[in-house]
């Protein structure tokens, strides 16, 4: 019972992070000063892209989901512990347990992280994973507090509004105190650049070769002037 109603509250979390995120883009970020009508009531297909970006943010909407899904179920088994060893009712093992360590360790570790697999694959899924800490940090916390009250209440609302508004600049592409959570491309010591160079050579040949033999009427001649004889006479030289 407790595990669908995680799983109902995971998915109600992020469709208001998500409506959350398109609005504050809309409003915000966004140089826009008109807007169509659509753009304000039609929102689903924006909501459904947001999910999409988040989920594919190492390029791999796999492991994007994995990391997502399975960061959220962890947090949630961790939030278990509070209830095994405590008692029921808000109490310290309770609010021990609540706590967005995992969330906060991951965002205020991640430029240590950054600099140290820059340039990685790996950090492209620090997003989905912070994310996966967030919601279901509050979606654990929203069934505990529904069925025996173990959170208060006041507790509960400093845990939300802490956390959605990362994941609002975090799902907006916005850097967050100065740190972006986007990866950087990663390029092989300058092998991308120096094929491309090689390949605008080769081609740059090619196209010199082919102007010599068909456009140049003067690609046979051997002299240097293109023609039979030289053009000035003795007197001028």
């Amino acid at each position: 019972m407790e595990f669908f109603l995680f799983l109902l509250f995971l998915a109600i979390f992020g469709f208001i992070a998500a409506v959350i995120s398109y609005y504050t883009k809309i409003l915000f970020f966004s140089a826009k000063s008109n807007y169509r009508r659509e753009e304000l009531t039609d929102i689903r297909g924006d909501v459904f892209r947001i999910f999409l970006d988040l989920l594919e943010s190492n390029g791999n909407i796999l492991y994007g989901s994995f990391v997502f899904f399975g960061s959220a179920f962890f947090v949630w088994l961790w939030s278990l512990l509070g209830t095994v060893l405590g008692e029921k009712g808000p109490g310290v093992f309770e609010h021990i347990f609540h706590m967005p360590i995992f969330f906060l360790g991951l965002f205020f570790s991640y430029p240590v992280l950054k600099d140290a697999y820059q340039e990685k694959n790996i950090l492209g899924l620090a997003k989905p994973i912070l994310s996966g800490f967030a919601l279901g940090n509050l979606a654990s916390g929203a069934v505990h507090y529904g069925l025996d009250r173990d959170l208060y209440f006041l507790i509960y609302l400093i845990l939300f509004f802490l956390q959605m508004p990362v994941l609002v600049f975090l799902w907006n592409q916005e850097p967050i105190l100065g740190v972006s959570f986007e990866p950087t491309p990663s390029y092989e010591e300058g092998a991308d650049w120096g094929d491309s160079f090689s390949d605008e050579n080769s081609f740059s040949e090619e196209v010199t070769h082919v102007e010599n033999e068909d456009e140049n009427p003067f690609a046979s001649e051997t002299d240097s002037y293109g023609l039979g004889d030289d053009p000035f006479s003795d007197d001028f030289k």
